[in-house]
């Protein structure tokens, strides 16, 4: 297999720090992939492939795909082995004792349940979706989908609990994502789905929780020209009149920009050129009677072209969208910062593993490809999983969470076209017991400084692979960094407007200790948001 080194030796950080009493860092690595402890509010899916690296990770939760047709292939049948490997172990087992909860992204209606047969495999509305879901204290088999979640939820009670219902139900059969449809009915329809998923499972288990089709926000604004979601905006309807009962959980797709997710949380800037963009779902919830529903970012990602596996054009796919590997280390510390203070309850990372090699789309893993899922290479890592396991050790774990910005004038309103253009420079805060992790990173491309009252007894500043190097106030008991400018821009389809950049600069954290639980944050120049 493809194997590339991790620079595990001593090396120099790249920004510049006053007051800073050693000029070295001592590199931290992925090292004996000891097993780390998992964050509630971290998951990163299909840990179950690279096993070692998803215990090392920090990550709390995981998500398995459990397709409908493979677990019951004709209506008598249900499939106990399904998470059974090769060997004979339950991997799903492996996984929940090895500290990781599970979350079922559960589709694929079997053609035997399908009400309209000879669709697309999987997408057809199950038969007997509007029948009753029990008769009398019995499940009702004419209701094959519920019959299914009944007994789903049942046999792994205590186990899997969080049920994700489909995925992307509003990209179309048609189109350039139709390889990504899974949904033929409508939308109404897919409320009956969620409603009977949730009687059944309910039933089975007073402990399930049932989760949005994890919805890929860009492509219903495209269908909708900009100005609405039409699939969204109808579902709500339907929510609206029928009620909110059906979910407790509403999942969101979100991938490549990390402003994007602050914003689809509380929505843009009231300039922004697109008026879809300007309503967060924070927003949307409360107005469709559902505003009490927690928020899953169920993927998120920004994808690398830079690394030559078995299969891939590395040159070839550097087409505007991919990033390099170094940018994509970044990326995750800015996206779970964001995320986090945002207020998303739980965000998950898509995916731990690449899929097997030669890959048809993109490198989706923080670790490459390799067949045995105990397999412990730390060769197979890319920069992006040294950077997941500082957010789970510094940033995921905090009671007390805050994001601060440094702005800049916009006297052309490119906001109109970027909505977080004044975003110059960010600081998001991150507190846990007595130590205190600022995550800081330029937006613009020129060089900038940060300065912070230093509120601990010590510091050390730490970058996207987890190289420490001490840290020490100035005269002025201010900790001061340099940040390095941001050179991510995409340039297709109009492109950004000049001066912004998608992806920040290199990305570092400040980690205080000795700090008082309610000591302010003084950062130059920052003010702290707290929505749109």
């Amino acid at each position: 297999m493809f194997h590339q080194t991790v620079v595990l030796a001593t090396a120099s950080v790249g920004a510049s720090m006053s007051g800073m009493t050693s000029p070295s860092a001592s590199a931290q690595s992925v090292g004996s992939l000891a097993p780390r402890p998992g964050r509630d509010n971290l998951g990163l899916n299909e840990a179950f492939k690279a096993m070692p690296f998803g215990m090392a990770s920090g990550a709390g939760w995981t998500r398995w795909t459990v397709q409908w047709f493979n677990m019951q292939r004709d209506p008598d049948e249900f499939n106990t082995f399904y998470f059974t490997d090769s060997k004979g172990e339950n991997v799903l087992d492996a996984q929940i004792k090895a500290g990781m909860k599970v979350a079922a992204m559960v589709l694929g209606t079997p053609e035997w349940a399908a009400q309209t047969p000879g669709l697309k495999a999987g997408t057809s509305v199950p038969k007997g979706l509007y029948e009753p879901v029990f008769d009398g204290n019995v499940i009702n088999p004419m209701n094959t989908w519920g019959a299914f979640m009944y007994r789903l939820a049942q046999e792994y009670a205590g186990r899997m609990d969080v049920f994700e219902i489909w995925n992307e139900v509003e990209i179309p059969a048609t189109g350039s994502n139709a390889v990504y449809n899974t949904w033929a009915g409508s939308v109404a329809d897919y409320y009956q789905l969620l409603a009977v998923a949730s009687e059944a499972a309910k039933a089975a288990n007073p402990s399930a929780r049932i989760v949005t089709s994890p919805y890929s926000y860009f492509k219903d604004k495209e269908a909708g020209g900009g100005e609405s979601l039409p699939w969204f905006d109808a579902f709500a309807d339907v929510v609206k009149a029928k009620g909110a009962e059906a979910f407790d959980i509403v999942a969101l797709n979100l991938y490549r920009n990390p402003h994007d997710l602050w914003d689809r949380y509380h929505g843009g800037v009231d300039i922004v050129a697109e008026p879809a963009d300007r309503t967060g779902f924070r927003a949307r919830l409360e107005a469709m009677g559902a505003g009490s529903k927690p928020i899953w970012l169920t993927e998120i990602n920004a994808m690398p072209f830079d690394d030559q596996v078995p299969g891939w054009d590395a040159k070839g796919r550097e087409d505007g969208f991919r990033i390099t590997m170094a940018e994509q280390a970044n990326y995750v510390l800015q996206a779970h910062a964001l995320a986090l203070t945002a207020g998303y309850d739980k965000v998950f990372f898509q995916a731990l593993q690449d899929d097997p090699y030669p890959v048809p789309d993109e490198l989706w893993g923080l670790v490459r490809f390799d067949p045995d899922m105990q397999n412990k290479d730390v060769s197979r890592v890319r920069p992006g999983y040294r950077a997941y396991q500082l957010v789970g050790e510094h940033i995921a774990g905090a009671s007390r969470m805050e994001l601060h910005v440094r702005k800049r004038p916009d006297p052309k309103k490119q906001a109109q076209y970027a909505s977080r253009f004044e975003w110059a420079q960010h600081l998001a805060v991150f507190h846990q017991g007595d130590k205190r992790a600022s995550v800081v990173w330029n937006g613009t491309d020129e060089v900038s400084t940060v300065s912070l009252k230093a509120s601990g007894g010590s510091a050390i500043l730490i970058d996207s692979e987890g190289r420490e190097t001490p840290l020490a106030a100035d005269g002025d008991g201010r900790l001061v960094v340099s940040l390095p400018p941001a050179s991510r821009h995409f340039d297709l389809f109009g492109g950004d407007p000049p001066g912004y950049f998608y992806i920040g600069g290199a990305t570092y954290l400040i980690v205080e200790a000795g700090v008082p639980a309610d000591a302010p944050v003084d950062a130059t120049g920052f003010v702290r948001q707290t929505g749109k």
